[in-house]
């Protein structure tokens, strides 16, 4: 397709031609000779015009979309019910100040201020723009295009664009925008859905971007935050494990074996020990040697884990209250897993270097805090390292949990990154809906996470690399919103 827009000093046109396949037409007198087959007939390209504005006042600044009319190339499954497309619009700005989709030609009179540059977001449902005074204004784009649909309507349009950025790899903020807080619940379900409809390898490679999608999903939901702590951790999980298993190497040169990363996960999930000691013994320890400094490098990242398995365990015996966070972490096998073979690798590296090891605040000088963690996150994953048979713990599993209170020091865990982005700005009226004129700034609303927020008084922290900044740091510091 070719967009062709013309101005003079008053008016412009703006015209969209598009290239198209055309059979061409065979004489009745060589149809008798030799009929032509429907699927074998002459092809010939023709240029067509789609579509023509005329008459439009001065155009300033044009956006053109970028999501594709059609998903044929990619892998994801599109259900059968979910093949439309939003209202796909071509952004016009005039000099008048106003702003045209090309779905919708009514305008009305507005400010001498207007648009000099114009973009449209990866899915069409925002339009920023820089007018001619230089300032950066953001307007938000129905995926309707202003036409009235039903709920169930609506969400198919936002989880098939979800499923769509999913799979590209495409920021979906300007998604989030158009999501109510009574669809979230909806919208995750239905994202978990199309997600284990997708065949093994896809899932693989998605595992985490569905994380973090719905991660900024139940943050615009006060019933669903306490989920956004679990996603956040899990992400943080992950990428430790990735980068402590890196970090080992196979004491012998290209060997065929497994990674020594791959091996820890077997042996691990194999040997079902209680006793650290005694799965750490069927381990390669010369695999898992690294330099002082890079080992003393760990220990905030060490020292997260260690929190981390401390808090869960010590929660276990209110698993009963899905608002507390570490809950989905209580029945999910995978993870404590992971946070098992992690705690292996440490009491490893505590051998080679104890000031990386975690720091614990026992009332016993003789406790082996990790052993006694160790012991007690193994019994938990296996109550549940069978996705399709999880059973409930037992009572002496959480009656010694109740005892850990009084045993070791429960630390607070900083969950969330500070929430200062452009989504929780959502109810303030600091963006500007399409079709509507903007209104005064309203008033800011409290924070509806405020239970998780930080006090004044405590360190800030780094949530990228788990470094402590200290309460008050001497220089100013960037935070990270996502």
């Amino acid at each position: 397709q070719v967009l062709l827009c013309a101005s003079n000093q008053n008016n412009s046109i703006v015209e969209c031609w598009s290239l198209r396949k055309e059979g061409l037409p065979v004489n009745n007198i060589f149809q008798q000779i030799s009929p032509v087959v429907s699927d074998k007939q002459p092809m010939i390209l023709k240029w067509r015009i789609l579509s023509a504005t005329n008459d439009l006042d001065r155009v300033s600044a044009v956006a053109l979309p970028k999501l594709p009319i059609s998903l044929t190339n990619t892998d994801l499954k599109v259900a059968n019910d979910t093949k439309f497309f939003p209202g796909l619009g071509l952004a016009l700005a005039f000099h008048d100040g106003s702003v045209h989709i090309v779905h919708r030609l009514q305008r009305t009179a507005g400010p001498l201020v207007h648009f000099k540059a114009m973009q449209l977001s990866w899915t069409s449902l925002a339009l920023a723009g820089i007018d001619n005074h230089g300032k950066l204004s953001m307007l938000r784009i129905s995926p309707s295009m202003g036409h009235g649909l039903d709920m169930n309507m609506s969400l198919r349009h936002l989880l098939f664009l979800l499923e769509y950025c999913m799979v590209t790899g495409y920021d979906w903020w300007d998604i989030l925008l158009h999501v109510q807080p009574s669809m979230v619940q909806n919208l995750v379900e239905k994202l978990r859905e199309e997600y284990m409809r997708q065949n093994a390898a896809l899932q693989q490679v998605l595992s985490t971007r569905i994380v973090a999608m719905k991660a900024s999903l139940c943050k615009l939901s006060s019933s669903t935050i306490a989920r956004v702590c679990d996603y956040h951790a899990k992400l943080f999980l992950i990428a430790i494990s990735c980068t402590l298993k890196s970090l080992l190497r196979p004491h012998i040169l290209n060997t065929p074996d497994k990674s020594p990363g791959d091996r820890l996960t077997e042996i691990c999930s194999k040997i079902t020990d209680i006793d650290i000691d005694k799965v750490m013994i069927n381990l390669k320890t010369e695999e898992f040697v690294l330099e002082m400094p890079t080992l003393q490098s760990l220990q905030q990242l060490i020292q997260w884990v260690g929190d981390f398995v401390l808090y869960l365990l010590a929660s276990l015996p209110n698993q009963g209250s899905p608002v507390r966070p570490g809950h989905s972490f209580l029945r999910d096998g995978a993870s404590l897993g992971m946070f098992r073979e992690l705690m292996v690798v440490i009491r490893i590296w505590g051998l080679l270097k104890p000031s990386c090891l975690p720091v614990y605040t026992a009332t016993s000088d003789t406790q082996d805090s990790m052993s006694l963690l160790f012991r007690l996150l193994t019994k938990l994953w296996l109550c549940c390292r069978e996705e399709n048979h999880i059973t409930e713990p037992d009572d002496a599993l959480i009656d010694e949990c109740c005892l850990l209170p009084s045993q070791l020091l429960i630390p607070n865990i900083d969950w969330l990154p500070i929430n200062d982005g452009i989504i929780s700005k959502l109810h303030n009226n600091q963006l500007r809906q399409f079709g509507k004129a903007p209104g005064l700034v309203g008033h800011t609303v409290s924070s509806q996470f405020d239970a998780f927020v930080r006090a004044p008084g405590q360190p800030k922290i780094d949530h990228l690399r788990r470094l402590h900044l200290g309460a008050f740091p001497t220089e100013e510091c960037k935070s990270c919103t996502r």
